[in-house]
């Protein structure tokens, strides 16, 4: 069998070098890729937290007030001071809790181990800080405790952060409910988390696209809202999967959108 021509193994070298090179410049553009629609997601609810911020500062300020005006006069009410004290500190550790879920997924300082189901919802609710009943939105939540799967708690975060407000957003202005729900699936073997609203819903012909990069049934924005960029499905797919796990949608329109996520539970101790 004759050896390979020099020019041949040459070529066959710089075309390897040039592939590796491709592909390193592809998990680049991924990774950069994948960091803006981190920082997409936390500008989409920016406004929505500088608005309940507001809503936060006001009794600060106003029992501040209060037990200041208490203390300075001839007989201190020590029981509204109190009051008053103990309000503001709730508001503040609250306005703290935010920030500091904010500053953790916009660092984006994270890996994988061993993460509670529970405190991702619960951490997702708190930055998302409004109450969507000020919306009109009624909130179930049904998380079935101790559930542990391996993962980055970061990115788990973006995938509800997404679902959460894709299920708001299609629901403002008309109202409706949204249902968080996670429990072991029948077998044992995974976690199934389901975020479910009754908006609008999204036609059969369009459920093969709502997982492709670009695609996005958000056409207009609403007041207050971003236009859809298409990527936020796309990147919470890859997420998932990333995580061995899978993301399916069920829909119907005029009833609303559930999307069910499907994780391995973690059974290491």
């Amino acid at each position: 069998m004759s050896e390979p021509h020099p020019s041949t193994v040459a070529i066959e070298d710089v075309l390897t070098r040039q592939l590796s090179a491709a592909q390193q410049q592809l998990d680049f553009l991924h990774e950069q890729l994948t960091e803006s629609q981190r920082l997409a997601t936390i500008g989409t609810i920016a406004a929505v937290i500088a608005h309940e911020f507001n809503n936060i500062l006001t009794p600060i300020v106003s029992y501040s007030q209060f037990a200041l005006q208490s203390a300075e006069s001839d007989k201190p009410d020590m029981e509204l001071i109190k009051k008053a004290l103990s309000k503001t500190y709730q508001s503040s550790t609250k306005a703290g809790k935010i920030c500091t879920s904010m500053l953790g997924l916009a660092r984006g300082e994270s890996s994988f181990g061993q993460v509670d189901i529970q405190k991702v919802i619960d951490e997702v609710l708190l930055v998302l800080a409004r109450d969507p009943q000020k919306d009109g939105i009624a909130l179930r939540v049904q998380v079935q405790p101790s559930m542990i799967v391996y993962g980055d708690p970061v990115q788990l975060e973006q995938v509800m952060l997404n679902l959460l407000i894709n299920a708001r957003h299609a629901m403002l202005g008309k109202g409706g409910s949204l249902t968080v729900k996670a429990h072991t699936t029948d077998d044992g073997g995974e976690i199934r988390i389901q975020v479910s609203d009754t908006g609008p819903g999204i036609p059969e012909k369009l459920l093969p696209k709502i997982f492709q990069p670009f695609f996005t049934t958000k056409g207009t924005a609403k007041k207050g809202e971003a236009k859809g960029t298409g990527l936020g499905l796309a990147i919470c797919k890859e997420i998932v999967e990333h995580h061995k796990g899978r993301i399916e949608v069920v829909s119907e329109v005029g009833k609303g959108t559930t999307f069910n996520i499907y994780l391995p539970i973690c059974t290491s101790n």
